[in-house]
C-alpha cells in the first residue's frame, strides 16, 4: 500500500474515446484484454463477450489455452503477434462474422505483426471488496503486472527512481514505453465499478511508465464525465500516489455509507458545473 501512496511518478496521457474499439487502435499500443483467469474464457465453449470475441477474431490466440494455467493474482500473460483475421458485429448473443478482415500492422524484427495483446483477470462481482484496500490493492497491483514492460524493466526502475520526487516531473515519457489500450476492465459480466477501474487502470499505466492511456468508454453513461477528469487532473500536476490517496479515500467514505456519488463527480470540486472544467492542451 505504502509504494502507491508514496509514488511521485507522474500520471501519463489520459485519451478518453466514447466510441471505437481497442482492437481497431491505430497507435502503437499495449492492447488489453478482459481476461478470466484462464486465458480464453470461454471461448471454445458459449462466452461471446470481451475476452472471446478478441479470441475469435485473432484465432492465434486460441495456441495459449493449450498452455497456460490460471493466473495467480501477481501474473498476467502478454501475447506478441496474434494477427486479426476477422470483421465482426455486436456483442454476447449479437456477436457476427461480417467478413474478412486485412491486417495492415507492421512487422517487428522477429517478423511478428506488432500487436501486443496483455491478458489481465479483474475481479469477479466484487461488490464490496473493490471498495476495500484488500481490493483495490489487488486490482492495482494486477493492472500493473500486465502494463510493466518487462524488457524494459531496468530502464523503467531507473526512470521510476529518478522521478520519485514531485518537482522532477517530466512532461514526456521516453518513447521505448509504448502506451495502452483499454475500457472498462473487470465491469461487464464481472460487474465491476467503471469509474473506480478507469483510475486504477491510470494509476498502474502510469506507474508502469506508459506514455499514454486510451480509453474506451463503450458509451458507458457512469463515465461521461471521465474526459474533463482526466484532463482537470492532469492540468493540476497529480502524481500516482496523490490520484491512489483519493481513490482510497472516496472508497472508505463509500464503505462508510459517507456518499453514493459516483468518484469522477464526488473528485472534482463542488464549484464546477458539468462541462465547465477548463482543458489541458497539449
Amino acid at each position: 500500500m505504502d509504494t502507491w501512496m508514496k509514488s511521485g511518478v507522474p500520471l501519463c496521457t489520459f485519451r478518453v474515446f466514447s466510441s471505437g474499439l481497442i482492437e481497431d487502435e491505430e497507435q502503437e499500443a499495449l492492447e488489453v484484454d478482459f481476461a478470466n483467469r484462464y486465458l480464453g474464457g470461454g471461448a471454445l465453449s458459449r462466452g461471446c463477450v470481451q475476452e472471446e470475441i478478441r479470441f475469435m477474431i485473432n484465432p492465434e490466440l486460441i495456441v495459449g489455452m493449450l498452455f497456460m494455467v490460471s493466473m495467480e493474482d501477481n501474473e498476467a500473460i502478454e501475447i506478441v503477434g496474434a494477427e486479426r483475421f476477422s470483421q465482426y458485429m455486436g456483442y454476447g448473443s449479437s456477436f457476427r462474422f461480417t467478413g474478412d478482415y486485412l491486417d495492415s500492422k507492421p512487422f517487428d524484427a522477429m517478423g511478428r505483426r506488432k500487436t501486443r495483446i496483455v491478458a489481465i483477470d479483474a475481479l469477479d462481482c466484487p461488490t464490496r471488496l473493490q471498495f476495500e484496500s484488500s481490493g483495490l490493492l489487488r486490482e492495482v497491483n494486477k493492472a500493473f503486472c500486465g502494463f510493466l514492460d518487462q524488457s524494459n524493466h531496468q530502464l523503467c526502475a531507473k526512470l521510476v527512481q529518478d522521478l520519485n520526487t514531485k518537482d522532477n516531473c517530466p512532461s514526456v515519457i521516453p518513447d521505448e514505453c509504448i502506451g495502452v489500450s483499454t475500457g472498462n476492465w473487470g465491469c461487464g459480466a464481472f460487474g465491476g465499478n467503471p469509474e473506480i477501474k478507469s483510475m486504477i487502470q491510470w494509476i498502474a499505466a502510469s506507474q508502469a511508465l506508459r506514455s499514454f492511456i486510451n480509453y474506451y468508454t463503450f458509451e458507458s453513461e457512469s463515465l461521461k464525465r471521465l474526459e474533463e477528469v482526466t484532463q482537470w487532473i492532469l492540468r493540476h500536476r497529480w502524481t500516482v500516489g496523490e490520484l491512489w490517496d483519493m481513490l482510497v479515500e472516496y472508497s472508505s467514505q463509500r464503505l462508510r455509507g459517507d456518499t453514493n456519488e459516483g468518484f469522477l463527480t464526488w473528485l472534482l470540486p463542488k464549484d464546477i458545473p458539468n462541462g465547465d472544467v477548463d482543458y489541458m492542451c497539449e
